[in-house]
C-alpha cells in the first residue's frame, strides 16, 4: 500500500513533545567560553576608533577584538547577485562606519556570560555623528548621502519587465486603477533565536560548527570564503532548528567571528543570540511598497500592468540582496492572463537592521498590491469581485503559461478551485449591527515553489545551483538510510522524504531512516532549505535515487533466484518471478546477500547504494484562494476574523496532514502581519521596536477556524508531482482580510497600508469621501 497522499505522524514527534529536543543553546563542550558583541548605538556614523582597554582589564576575560583585527577578511559573501547590482564590501565586524543600530563592531570572549556582557558594556567607541537616511524616499533623493562612498546613489539595483505597447494599452483603456500599496517591516521571531558553537577539532586545523541554520553548505561555503580555510576543513552540523522562515537561510558574521575566534584562542566558543539583540540584528522581512496601475477594457479584462517596486534593504544589501524585490517583480501579474506590463524593482539602502529572506520572499507583497486593486476595480465595472477574476485567471488549456515576466504557470484549474471555495464558504449571514460591520473578501495567488532550475539561478544571479542530490544506502539488515541536504526546521521535511524512499522501495516507513544537517555525512543541497522546494526538488532526487536502488536490487534478487532480470519484478517486500510468484525472495534475504557478496551479479558490486541529482526543469506554481470574514467594530477600529476558507493546490500531497499545518502555520503568520506585527523606526532611524512587548503577535484567539479545500493538480517539473507548500498560507491571506475590511467599511477611502490597525481603520472611516483614484 502506498504511503503517498498519507498523513504518517512525523518522525520526531515524540522525541519534540517531551522535551527532548536538543538545540544550539543545549551544546555544552568542556571548556567553552561565550562570546558577546559589542553593537553600534546609533543609526549612522564614522567610527575612529574603539577603546577596548577597560574590557581587556577584566578578569575572565579572554580576548577582545574589533575590526582592526579581521582586516584580512574578505567581505561576506552575497547569494544573490543580480547583473548590475551594487555590494557593500562589508565584514562581520564595522570598521570605517557604523550603519545601523545593532550592528557589531567589536566581539569579546569570556569565561562565562556575565562577565562577557560587562566586558562588551566597557567597550567604548569614538565616532562622529553622520547624516541618517531613515527610509526608501530619504535613500532616493538625489541630494542623499550616501551609505557607501563608492556607489553613485543609494540604490542597490533595478531589474526591470518590459512586454508589449504599455503605453498605448493605457490611452486605450476603459479604466485605469493606481495606487500605492505598503507592506510594513517585519520580524521572523522564530521560537529559537540565533545561536553558534565553534570547537577547533584535534588536528589544530579543522572547526566545526553548530549552528541554527537552513542552510549548512551555505554557511560553510561563506566561512570558508571568509576566512580562507579551505571547505574540507569546516564541519557544519544543525541540530535540532526551532522555526526560521527564512532569516535563518544566510551567513551572519556572529559565524564568521565565531569560527575565526575559536581558531585563535583554541577552545570551544558559544554565542546564543538574546531576544533584544534578534530584533536588531537578525534580519527582517518584507518592507516594501509597490506603486501599482492596472488598465481594463469595458468587458473588465485586464489589458496592462504597469508597477514600480521599492524595497528597504536596510544597512546592507546582504546575502539575499535584491532577492525579495526580484521576485516580488517577476510574480507581479499573479494567476492571471496579463501580457503587457512594464515592472521596475528596485532595492534601497537606508540606516536600519538590513532585511533579508522570510516566508513568502516578495510574493505576499505582490499579491497584495494586485488583489487589492482588482477589488477596487471591480465595482467600477460593475463586475462582482468574484467574477471579475474569473474572467482574468488563466485557464488550464492555456497551460503551460509564459507571463512576461519570464515565470511559467505549469498546471491549474484557478477558475475550478475558486469557485469550489466560493461553495465551501456559502452566504455571509452575519447578523446586521449599528457599531459593527461584517465583510466578506477573496484573493487568489499563484505562487513560485521547487526553486531552481541551476541555469534559471545563473541567469538572475542566484550564486548557486538549483538542484539537490540525494544518496541512499541499503543496510545489510534491508533498513535504508537516505542521505539528504535539506534541514527539518519544523516543517516536517524527513517524514516527508522518507514516506518518498518507503513508497519507491515498498517498505514500511519504519525502515527508512533520514540522514540531515551535517555537511559531513549528508548530500548536498545548492539551495538549501527555502524557496519551498523540499519535497518537489529534495523529494525528486529521493525519488530518482530511491529508483536506482530499486533497480539494483531488481537484478540482485534475479541473481538469487537464478533467473532472467526481465523475468522478475519488483514487490512489495522483495522481489518475484513474474510468471511463478511462489519463487520470491525477500528484501532482508537480498541486502545479506549483496553485503556477504559470495556470489555478485555480473556488472555489481557488492553493497547497495545509489544516488541522485534532480535539478528542476522549470519552477512549480502552486496556487490558492483565500475567502476571509471579518467583523469590524465601528467604535475602535478592531478588527475580528471570524472565518476563513481557504482553497490551495500544491500538486501531489505526499503527507496531507503536514500539508494542513503548513498552510495554517503560514496563514497565522499572515494574520499577524496583517493586523498586528510591525517593526518601527523613528526619524532618526532608532529602532523603537526593542522586545516582545513592543511587537504584537497573534494570540491563538486571533486565529479563525480554518477550513481548506485541497485541489491535486500534479506538476509536470517534478519525478512525483508535487509542489511546494511553505509559503503557501502566508501569500492571500493579507489581501483577503483586507479586502473584507474595504468591503465591511463601504465607501471609505482604500486601504493600502500594512498592518491594518485600529487608528488607519478610523481614518479610513473619516476620509470616506476621499477622492477616487480610478479613471476611465
Amino acid at each position: 500500500m502506498s504511503v503517498i497522499g498519507q498523513s504518517v505522524r512525523r518522525a520526531a514527534l515524540d522525541r519534540f513533545a517531551t522535551g527532548r529536543g536538543r538545540y544550539v543553546g543545549d551544546i555544552d563542550l568542556p571548556g567553552m567560553a561565550t562570546v558577546v558583541f559589542a553593537r553600534s548605538p546609533v543609526a549612522h556614523a564614522e567610527l575612529l576608533g574603539v577603546d577596548v582597554a577597560a574590557a581587556r582589564a577584566i578578569p575572565g576575560v579572554l580576548a577582545v577584538i574589533t575590526g582592526d583585527d579581521i582586516a584580512g577578511f574578505a567581505p561576506q559573501p552575497s547569494l544573490w547577485n543580480l547583473p548590475g547590482q551594487n555590494h557593500s564590501g562589508l565584514k562581520a565586524l564595522a570598521t570605517d562606519r557604523l550603519r545601523y543600530v545593532g550592528q557589531p563592531f567589536a566581539a569579546v570572549v569570556a569565561l562565562d556570560r556575565r562577565t562577557a556582557e560587562a566586558a562588551a558594556s566597557a567597550i567604548v567607541p569614538k565616532y562622529r555623528a553622520l547624516p541618517v537616511i531613515a527610509d526608501m524616499d530619504a535613500a532616493l533623493r538625489t541630494d542623499a548621502p550616501r551609505l557607501y562612498d563608492h556607489w553613485s546613489d543609494n540604490v542597490v539595483g533595478r531589474p526591470r519587465w518590459q512586454a508589449g505597447d504599455i503605453v498605448a494599452a493605457f490611452n486605450n483603456a476603459a479604466l485605469v486603477v493606481s495606487d500605492r500599496f505598503t507592506t510594513q517591516r517585519v520580524h521572523p521571531c522564530s521560537l529559537e533565536p540565533r545561536g553558534v558553537v565553534v570547537a577547533p577539532d584535534l588536528d589544530g586545523e579543522s572547526i566545526t560548527v553548530w549552528l541554527s541554520t537552513q542552510s549548512i553548505h551555505q554557511v560553510r561555503a561563506g566561512i570558508s570564503e571568509c576566512l580562507g580555510l579551505p571547505e574540507h576543513r569546516i564541519r557544519v552540523i544543525a541540530p535540532d532548528v526551532g522555526g526560521s522562515f527564512g532569516m535563518k537561510a544566510c551567513l551572519y558574521g556572529e559565524e564568521v567571528i565565531l569560527a575565526f575566534l575559536t581558531h585563535r584562542i583554541g577552545r570551544p566558543l558559544r554565542w546564543i543570540e538574546t531576544r533584544a539583540e534578534a530584533f536588531v540584528a537578525s534580519t527582517h522581512g518584507r518592507d516594501e511598497r509597490v506603486d501599482l496601475a492596472l488598465a481594463f477594457d469595458a468587458d473588465g479584462r485586464i489589458r496592462a500592468l504597469r508597477s514600480t517596486i521599492v524595497l528597504d534593504k536596510g544597512a546592507d544589501p546582504y546575502a539575499t540582496s535584491m532577492g525579495t524585490a526580484w521576485i516580488t517583480g517577476a510574480v507581479m501579474t499573479g494567476p492571471y492572463r496579463i501580457d503587457t506590463v512594464d515592472i521596475e524593482a528596485i532595492a534601497v539602502v537606508t540606516n536600519k537592521t538590513p532585511t533579508g529572506a522570510y516566508r513568502g520572499f516578495g510574493q505576499p507583497e505582490a499579491n497584495f498590491a494586485l488583489e487589492r486593486a482588482l477589488d477596487m476595480a471591480a465595482p467600477r465595472l460593475g463586475l462582482d469581485p468574484a467574477e471579475f477574476r474569473r474572467r482574468n485567471l488563466v485557464a488550464p488549456s492555456e497551460m503551460p503559461y509564459p507571463t512576461p515576466t519570464g515565470i511559467v504557470l505549469d498546471s491549474g484549474r484557478y477558475v475550478d478551485l475558486l469557485d469550489a471555495t466560493l461553495e465551501r464558504f456559502g452566504d455571509n449571514d452575519a447578523p446586521p449591527s449599528s457599531r459593527r460591520r461584517t465583510g466578506v473578501g477573496i484573493a487568489c495567488y499563484a505562487e513560485t515553489t521547487n526553486f531552481g532550475p541551476s541555469p534559471l539561478c545563473k541567469l538572475i544571479g542566484v550564486d548557486s545551483g538549483g538542484f539537490d542530490i540525494t544518496a541512499i544506502r541499503m543496510e545489510p539488515s534491508g533498513h535504508v538510510r537516505v542521505f539528504v541536504g535539506q534541514t527539518p526546521m519544523g516543517q516536517g521535511i524527513e517524514t516527508v522524504l522518507m514516506q518518498v524512499a518507503a513508497d519507491e522501495l515498498g517498505l514500511p516507513i519504519e525502515d527508512i531512516s533520514i540522514v540531515h544537517g551535517d555537511t559531513v555525512s549528508s548530500a548536498y543541497t545548492a539551495y538549501a532549505s527555502g524557496g519551498s522546494r523540499g519535497a518537489g526538488v529534495a523529494g525528486g532526487s529521493t525519488a530518482l535515487a530511491a529508483r536506482r536502488l530499486r533497480e539494483r536490487i531488481l537484478r540482485w534478487g534475479a541473481h538469487l533466484l537464478d533467473a532472467p532480470s526481465e523475468s522478475v519484478r519488483f514487490v512489495q517486500g522483495g522481489v518475484e518471478v513474474t510468471d511463478m510468484p511462489t519463487r520470491r525472495i525477500g528484501i532482508a534475504e537480498i541486502a545479506a546477500a549483496a553485503y556477504k557478496a559470495f556470489s555478485t551479479p555480473e556488472g555489481l558490486e557488492p553493497g547497495l547504494e545509489d544516488r541522485a541529482a534532480y535539478d528542476p526543469p522549470a519552477l512549480a506554481i502552486a496556487y490558492g484562494c483565500v475567502v476571509a470574514q471579518v467583523a469590524v467594530d465601528l467604535d475602535t477600529g478592531k478588527i475580528t476574523v471570524e472565518r476563513i476558507v481557504f482553497g490551495h493546490d500544491c500538486g501531489v500531497q505526499i503527507n496531507p496532514a503536514i500539508v494542513e499545518g503548513q498552510v495554517i502555520g503560514g496563514l497565522a503568520q499572515a494574520l499577524g502581519a496583517t493586523l498586528f506585527e510591525e517593526v518601527r523606526y523613528d526619524a532618526d532611524a532608532r529602532p523603537l521596536t526593542l522586545s516582545l512587548q513592543d511587537y504584537l503577535l497573534p494570540l491563538a484567539s486571533d486565529v479563525p477556524h480554518v477550513e481548506l479545500v485541497h485541489f491535486e493538480t500534479p506538476t509536470p517539473f517534478s519525478p512525483i508531482g508535487a509542489k511546494g507548500v511553505g509559503e503557501s498560507g502566508t501569500i492571500g491571506v493579507p489581501a483577503a482580510i483586507a479586502n473584507a475590511v474595504q468591503n465591511a467599511l463601504g465607501a471609505a477611502s482604500p486601504l493600502v497600508t500594512l498592518p491594518l490597525t485600529g487608528e488607519r481603520v478610523l481614518a479610513a472611516l473619516s476620509c470616506d469621501s476621499a477622492p477616487s483614484r480610478a479613471s476611465g
